[in-house]
């Protein structure tokens, strides 16, 4: 069963790399990666502001990266190196939070610049 977690661990610093990457595009040259911040069904032409969609969106997203790479590291610290449980469960309610606060962030701008 660790097997599993330990491929999922890996998986989520995969996408919290990825979510610093999209978020870096984002900001230095305005486009939109449709994997974090919108809807696959989002028209892109409709976007009112991209600049201040990119203001709005990037630090959220750079946040969402970071947070997701650092519960993978610690999972993994866990899993192979040391236990520290308690870190952990810390991470996973960080992560979890920051995902619900992510989705709500996305929506709002979506509302504002679609």
């Amino acid at each position: 069963m660790d097997g599993y977690f330990n491929l999922l661990d890996w998986i989520v610093m995969g996408f919290g790399v990825y979510a610093l990457y999209a978020a870096w595009i984002l900001k230095r040259e305005g486009k939109i990666t449709k994997t974090f911040l919108v809807f696959k069904d989002t028209n892109m032409n409709r976007c009112k502001d991209l600049q201040g969609y990119a203001n709005f969106m990037s630090p959220k997203l750079w946040t969402l990266g970071v947070v997701m790479i650092v519960y993978s590291a610690v999972s993994l610290l866990n899993t192979h190196v040391v236990e520290i449980m308690s870190l952990f469960w810390v991470m996973m309610a960080a992560l979890l939070a920051v995902l619900a606060w992510y989705a709500m962030e996305a929506k709002k701008a979506l509302k504002r610049y679609f």
